[in-house]
């Protein structure tokens, strides 16, 4: 069984879910028409390695386009230019996972928790027969909240003030400067890799262990808490990340980024050297 890139929105809502009503209770299918619960793995393929980063991580290869993705339960993508392949829907447990073209022939293993998304940076050589990992991004998804553009900055703020919660987070424009307050919290944003979401103003993520993913920020991004994951955002002013053991994958830090964390693993982000564009 094949999943195309196509499916990734419906991947993505696949693993938070969705109210209308803005309650925890999401319901049984998706806008989609995919069941919500579906356990999810995204794979970005030997992204170049940031000179911020900070924790010793495996080198990566050169190859990243057209590379097919599979596992041993018989999911399978092919990696574009950006090295990105998207497996849903997985069978939860330990799975192995196969990465085989341009030249590369190796595999790795990883164990997947049912109803769970996973983002990882691999690193894979024609040399190497194992794959190696080079960061993980997992994400709560048992508890979500949904808001939409409709509500102003200071709803969407209590909803991030709650710990322990996915906020997904509708496509359209937020005005208004956000904080994730509340710890363990995802703001899970609508769309292909996000990219349906805009939020106009600055966010601060100030509780540990917090999730950013898939959205447009035109302000700044402060990072002091620690244990923070960014991953597929895109920021046009300043990133501040102070806060120790952070994971950012992924991103377009088009207004420049300091991170001064210790421990923070920085791979794959554009506007950060040796990538110093930003699209």
């Amino acid at each position: 069984m094949l999943i195309s890139r196509a499916v990734l929105a419906a991947a993505s809502l696949a693993v938070v879910g969705c109210g209308g009503d803005g309650s925890e209770t999401p319901p049984e299918i998706l806008p989609t028409d995919v069941q919500f619960g579906d356990t999810a793995l995204v794979v970005v393929l030997n992204p170049a390695i940031n000179d911020a980063n900070k924790r010793s991580v495996p080198a990566p290869g050169t190859v990243q386009a057209g590379v097919i993705v599979s596992t041993d339960d018989g999911i399978a993508d092919t990696t574009g230019a950006d090295g990105i392949a998207v497996l849903a829907p997985l069978t939860p447990g330990a799975r192995t996972v196969t990465i085989k073209g341009g030249g590369l022939d190796a595999t790795f293993s990883i164990t997947l928790t049912a109803n769970a998304l996973r983002e990882i940076a691999v690193a894979a050589t024609a040399a190497q027969a194992q794959a190696q990992v080079m960061v993980d991004v997992d994400y709560k998804t048992d508890r979500m909240f949904e808001v939409t553009a409709g509500m102003t900055a200071a709803q969407v703020n209590d909803a991030l003030k709650v710990s322990d919660r996915v906020v997904f987070v509708r496509g359209g424009t937020y005005t208004g400067d956000l904080d994730f307050s509340g710890s363990r919290v995802t703001l899970f944003g609508e769309g292909v890799l996000g990219g349906g979401v805009v939020i106009s103003g600055n966010v601060r993520i100030s509780g540990s262990d917090s999730r950013l993913r898939g959205a447009k920020v035109t302000g700044t991004l402060t990072v002091p808490a620690s244990g923070i994951g960014v991953s597929f955002a895109e920021v046009d002013a300043a990133v501040s990340a102070t806060g120790s053991d952070a994971k950012l994958l992924s991103n377009a830090f088009c207004g420049g980024a300091t991170v001064t964390g210790s421990g923070s693993t920085v791979v794959g982000n554009a506007g950060m050297a040796p990538t110093a564009s930003c699209p």
